[in-house]
């Protein structure tokens, strides 16, 4: 299979004429990659490889126009969870114009039990959680490109991190913005606590059956300052755990530990991306996490540190429509200044075109978006709808034959820390 790629030179000049191109794509007969209905009216002058004379007639046959539900895309989804609780399952969907429609089919959890990843599991209090004492806090995550990070999701033997790739674009372009430097300062500040609970780790070079357990929460003390100290303390956001239950969102079950060296996943892990002026919380599927492992400063049978010499490796692919979900859920709280093409629809949507999910925009402008309060709604309003022609999935992560999700890798380091119990919960 033929792998098409985009340099990032095509990235600049997307932004400066709103255009995109890729290389080594089919001959569609326009610019913006769909097929012209029009037949050609000027003769072919140039022999082709087999002729020894020229075309002379001219070419009167339209160029066919590709069907994007044939074959149909749309294949059974794996179960979610409703608003209301229930699972929800799907049979294949019906394709019309590359959208799809699913039936879905409700059913509910039994008596004590809560919906999670499209399953039912037992409920419970977050409040009665016993966390461990190996615990590492998070000091530093570092969103890297494809030379330097992390995973090959695809099989082909090459690093998959596309959208670490695109964020490193978007900062030579979009004025005062570096990922990088945003995640540095919301660590620093403390207002980013990320937590690596270990658990079942008696040997920290060599450990089986491990289970990385992560939470999202605060310091104990409120001052920042310690927090990298390696003995610091910390209380975990409730929100770290599904609805109802001790279950906690992030979790990486048979981990281990070799030589050292953590290796755990695949499993869903909710990252925090700070994106043109505000946070997305985006699900990272698939991810995967490797990291050499020490001993802490809080003692042998305390947390671990995490990096080594070149810091430990995050990695997963996010899904197209989670990305349009999360900036949804930002413009819906925080941009009623931004003027919609269709009121109806939402901001971003998702279309399928050439075996792959696109972003579509539904922005208009944001002419409205003039105070200082509307600065990251002008941003997104400005930038996104042109980010959205060039962000190529390049993962097929249920394997229906359509790239839906997009890789993303980041570097981490960590230090040991103290978890005090979940914030709000009565001692």
């Amino acid at each position: 299979m033929r792998k098409f790629t985009c340099l990032s030179a095509s990235l600049v000049a997307a932004f400066s004429f709103g255009l995109v191109a890729c290389g080594d794509d089919p001959d569609t007969g326009k610019a913006d990659g769909t097929a012209d209905t029009t037949p050609d009216t000027t003769p072919d002058t140039t022999p082709d490889a087999t002729e020894t004379t020229p075309d002379t007639t001219p070419d009167t046959t339209p160029d066919e126009v590709a069907d994007p539900c044939n074959p149909n895309p749309c294949t059974a989804k794996n179960p979610t969870c409703s608003a209301t609780g229930e699972v929800v399952s799907y049979g294949a969907g019906t394709c019309a114009a590359g959208e799809c429609t699913y039936v879905e089919t409700k059913s509910a959890c039994e008596a004590g039990n809560v919906c999670s990843g499209g399953t039912c599991i037992s409920g419970g209090d977050a409040c009665d959680y016993t966390f461990d004492k190996r615990v590492s806090y998070v000091t530093e995550i570092k969103v890297t490109n494809k030379a330097d990070c992390c995973f090959d999701f695809n099989e082909d033997t090459k690093i998959d991190n596309a959208l670490g790739d695109l964020l490193a674009t978007l900062g030579t372009i979009v004025p005062n913005f570096n990922v990088n430097d945003t995640l540095a300062e919301q660590i620093a500040s403390g207002g980013l606590v990320l937590l690596l609970e270990t658990k079942n780790v008696s040997d920290i070079t060599t450990a089986a059956g491990v289970t990385v357990n992560g939470f999202y929460g605060l310091d104990a003390d409120a001052d920042a300052t310690n927090n990298a100290s390696g003995t610091a303390h910390f209380k975990v956001n409730p929100t770290s755990f599904v609805t109802g239950t001790t279950q906690p969102l992030i979790s990486f079950s048979g981990s281990t530990i070799a030589a050292s060296v953590l290796s755990a996943g695949p499993a869903v892990f909710r990252l925090s991306v700070p994106i043109l002026g505000t946070v997305l919380d985006l699900a990272v599927d698939a991810t995967q996490l490797e990291s050499a492992v020490a001993a802490g400063a809080n003692g042998a049978d305390g947390g671990l540190s995490m990096g080594g010499a070149d810091g430990g490796k995050l990695g997963g692919y996010v899904a197209i429509q989670n990305l349009a979900d999360a900036f949804n859920t930002y413009l819906d709280a925080s941009c009623a200044c931004i003027v919609k093409t269709d009121p109806a629809k939402p901001f971003l949507g998702t279309t399928i075109t050439a075996g792959s999910v696109k972003l579509a925009s539904n922005i208009k402008d944001g002419k409205a978006c003039t105070s200082e309060e509307d600065a990251t709604c002008a941003q997104i309003a400005q930038y996104v709808p042109l980010a959205g022609g060039f962000i190529s999935p390049d993962i097929d992560g249920d394997e229906d034959g359509v790239k839906e999700s997009i890789s993303i890798g980041v570097r981490i380091r960590a230090t040991s820390a103290i978890i005090d119990g979940v914030d709000a919960c009565t001692p």
